[in-house]
């Protein structure tokens, strides 16, 4: 396409489209700046203003570290609030539920991350293209608490977060991996309050928590869905609780005694190393 198209902006969109869905980070990069620079009114007025290739020039150059061409990509897309320079971007962009080895391809051609089984989780994004997981996965996921992933814009699905509804995105790469323990501790007797007061201590101490007797399994459409309007699933396993912890061992059983020296009613099992 673009050799028989070398100056229209499709051609190159196209071609950045299917480097950034087989994985080739640099290629998208350059394909999609050249995009960019082709775009024309008449794009804009079939694209509803936007630039679709400076999102994916975005997503690529935040893949490869070019933070001074990413924060170029995101004001040529309009997203306000990232200023000009070379520094990586870490801003606030609040949570949000990411997929992890996504179950259904996004793109033709995609090749999938296959690290590991299908899981949402919580981040806390960083930039349009980027976020640390706040939440613990499950070691089947092969992921851990504060990597950092790579993620696309397109929403795959809604979750809650308290009254508001947000959008999954697909993990499209893990670009730095935190290298931060798994745990896994049983407790018995604990009170919803009491678990929550465990989270608000583990991660005040830069721990991380996640309750996995809660977690909700669904099927890959509701998943890809809304849950709530979706039809019924297994509930959360009940009695004792299952908790995922992420740190070192020494920071989290001091943390753990530390909780549990005021709640005699709460039995902890042993503290289990899994990955």
């Amino acid at each position: 396409m673009v050799e028989v198209a070398p100056e229209e902006f499709g051609a190159w969109f196209e071609a950045g489209l299917y480097s950034k869905a087989r994985g080739e980070w640099a290629e998208s990069a350059e394909r999609n700046a050249r995009a960019v620079a082709l775009f024309t009114e008449n794009d804009a007025r079939r694209y509803d203003g936007v630039n679709p290739a400076a999102w994916n020039l975005g997503i690529a150059a935040t893949a490869v570290g070019d933070w001074a061409v990413a924060r170029r990509a995101w004001a040529a897309y309009g997203i306000e609030g990232i200023a000009a320079g070379a520094e990586p971007i870490d801003n606030n962009f609040g949570l949000t539920p990411v997929r992890l080895n996504p179950d259904r391809p996004s793109l033709k051609h995609q090749v999938p991350v296959g690290i590991g089984d299908t899981e949402v989780v919580w981040c806390w994004r960083r930039s349009p293209a980027h976020a640390v997981i706040a939440s613990v996965p499950l070691p089947g996921s092969g992921h851990r608490f504060r990597d950092v992933v790579l993620h696309d814009g397109e929403p795959k699905g809604y979750r809650r977060h308290g009254d508001q509804e947000v959008a999954v995105f697909d993990e499209l790469a893990r670009l730095d991996e935190s290298g931060l323990q798994t745990w896994q501790a049983q407790v018995l007797g604990a009170t919803t309050d009491d678990l929550g007061e465990l989270e608000e201590l583990v991660g005040s101490r830069g721990l991380g928590m996640e309750e996995w007797s809660g977690i909700r399994l669904m099927c890959s459409d509701c998943s890809h869905g809304t849950p709530e309007a979706a039809h019924d699933h297994a509930p959360a396993s009940s009695g004792a609780a299952v908790v995922g912890l992420a740190g070192s061992e020494a920071e989290l059983t001091d943390c753990l005694e530390d909780w549990r020296a005021d709640r005699p009613h709460v039995t902890l099992a042993e503290l289990t190393f899994l990955w």
